[in-house]
């Protein structure tokens, strides 16, 4: 053969390697790695592979993987995972240092991992982490002749089970790049699809209102109206603050915003659009019923004295009044289509195997337990959108507690993205103060969260 054609075949190869490794995910790939180790490392039986020490090998750019052998009491499993650095602190004879060690994780983003019965050594299942999150990941499964292939959020299937017409061995040695091209139409990629700057009036606005947190004093049934006056949420009526008070039991505070949990998210609102039509939010639409439950029974007698819906309605009407004061229609909150009533799961993983799993209730929401994997969807596919929570849990009444009577008594604003690393965070913010996902998720243990987006906007100014 011709040298200067072998040269460039050649150069041509090497091309492809290297764009295997770094694909459009920019996910870590060890795919020419895997075809040199797949004879003695995915093929063999778990006698063989106990006697088989870890090995680490580069792909065509320089980046280490480990190949190594995991085992479990009923199966066993052959991990190729991506090297990254891991901060730890380790304890010496002059105190705690900080040092960053290598680590090898399989769940790490380029994490490849292939589970075999221990019994038997046929596969049950190959796992690979496409995300900076270890709650996301493609995972197939041999079917016959053909393979089946799930897509996970944090424990909820977007997809389960759809038919991928190639042997599931065949998986054993292709690229991310390739595995992407044949599930492309199949799987909804759509939920990882994050690009560059695309959070940036998002991040602009968090930081606008972390700056402004300190201002924020509650006060129960307060907001300000229009003109910027403080009035009471109930009544629409002008309220008196005690300023001298606020200072004695909160300190100084320049300028402070006295507010309550429905108040702080039309106080956000008003920052978006105060900037364009020189005013703030009126209170009366805010307050206008969005639903039309059926109350009977217990129910019926205990919505004479309790505002059931108060935060729904409010949440929803804030939503609908940004919206019209952006596109410059007066948009009632039925026609906005400001509710997010998206249902991108249809089971989930539990200890009892696979299960049905339920999605948006109407006038209800998800319920909490299922609001993480929605965010990670949200995050993706809206990547421009706040989110105003309103918050249904049981009625807080002592005189009530028997009651499985549901109240939605309070509201946060939810900012869901992905930071400069890909890597999923969100950012929420009640009754000024700001929680983690964590912390918000636990404090509304059993709650159901109903949400209304909202755009984001880099014009966003707080009074």
């Amino acid at each position: 053969m011709n040298k200067k054609i072998f040269g460039c075949i050649f150069v041509f190869f090497a091309g492809l390697c290297a764009f295997a490794d770094f694909n459009r995910f920019n996910i870590p790939d060890s795919a020419e790695i895997r075809r040199t180790k797949a004879e003695s490392w995915f093929f063999g039986e778990l006698g063989q592979l106990r006697e088989k020490k870890s090995e680490i090998e580069k792909n065509a750019v320089g980046q280490e993987f480990q190949i190594r052998m995991e085992e479990t009491d009923s199966t066993f499993a052959v991990v190729v995972a991506p090297k990254t650095l891991l901060e730890t602190e380790i304890f010496t004879e002059k105190g705690v240092e900080k040092r960053t060690v290598d680590n090898f994780a399989g769940d790490s983003c380029g994490g490849w991992v292939l589970v075999k019965d221990s019994k038997t050594s046929k596969p049950l299942f190959l796992r690979i982490y496409f995300s900076q999150d270890s709650d996301e990941f493609v995972q197939f499964a041999p079917s016959g002749a053909k393979t089946l292939s799930d897509f996970v959020i944090s424990g909820l299937y977007a997809a389960h089970y759809v038919p991928l017409g190639i042997p599931f061995e065949k998986l054993y040695t292709l690229s991310f790049e390739q595995i992407f091209s044949l599930t492309e139409n199949l799987l909804p990629w759509k939920y990882a699809d994050r690009q560059q700057g695309q959070f940036e009036s998002k991040l602009q606005m968090i930081a606008a209102i972390r700056k402004n947190l300190e201002r924020v004093v509650y006060c129960p049934d307060s907001c300000y109206d229009e003109n910027g006056k403080p009035i009471f949420i109930s009544s629409g009526k002008e309220r008196k603050i005690d300023f001298e008070e606020i200072e004695k039991i909160s300190g100084k505070i320049e300028n402070p915003v006295v507010v309550d949990d429905a108040g702080f998210l039309k106080w956000i609102c008003d920052g978006l659009v105060e900037p364009v039509t020189g005013s703030f939010l009126y209170r009366n639409p805010l307050v206008m019923p969005t639903s039309e439950e059926n109350k009977t029974g217990k129910k019926s007698i205990i919505s004479q004295n309790y505002y059931l819906s108060f935060s729904l309605d409010w949440c929803r009407n804030l939503a609908a009044a940004a919206l019209s004061v952006k596109s410059h229609r007066n948009y009632l909150w039925k026609d906005s289509g400001v509710d997010v009533t998206l249902e991108p799961f249809a089971s989930e993983v539990t200890d009892r195997g696979i299960t049905q799993t339920a999605g948006y209730l109407k006038n209800s929401g998800y319920q909490i337990e299922k609001l993480k994997p929605l965010l990670f969807v949200l995050a993706s596919t809206e990547p421009t959108y706040c989110y105003l929570a309103a918050i249904k849990r049981p009625l807080q009444d002592k005189k009530l507690s028997d009651s499985e009577i549901f109240a939605f008594d309070r509201c946060a604003v939810i900012f869901p993205f992905y930071d400069k690393n890909g890597r999923f965070n969100c950012v929420i913010f009640e009754n000024g103060r700001e929680l983690t996902f964590k912390q918000f998720a636990e404090k509304y243990k059993g709650s159901f969260i109903h949400l209304s987006r909202v755009l984001t906007e880099n014009n966003f100014y707080l009074q």
